[in-house]
């Protein structure tokens, strides 16, 4: 039988590899790099498209990451606006995680 403080730790150890924050930004740079802007090749495809026929709020939001990390800002605001928010969620969460771990380290070394 499995005891609730063994799924905790596991859940937990889980998390400190898996983790949003560590390879969010990361991930979306490698995405907006892979993708292509014009037509959107090698995208993930919308399934609310596939399903309905008709676009989401989200649609066009593989290509705006791709045409943002190739220096095009103001052409991936226009292919959709929800670019700003993304980009900008991961990267704080991003920079906190780093910022986290270098005074994890510099506070390991005080003691």
């Amino acid at each position: 039988m499995i005891k609730w403080p063994a799924i905790k730790r596991l859940y937990l150890s889980l998390q400190r590899v898996i983790s949003i924050r560590r390879f969010g930004f990361p991930a979306l740079v490698i995405y907006g790099i892979s993708v292509n802007p014009i037509n959107g090749d090698r995208g993930i495809p919308c399934l609310w498209r596939l399903v309905f026929g008709m676009d989401c709020p989200c649609c066009g939001l593989s290509r705006a990451d791709a045409l943002l990390f190739r220096g095009h800002f103001l052409d991936a605001v226009r292919m959709n606006w929800l670019i700003i928010p993304v980009v900008l969620v991961f990267f704080y969460y991003f920079t906190e995680t780093v910022v986290n771990q270098y005074h994890m380290r510099r506070k390991s070394w005080l003691n």
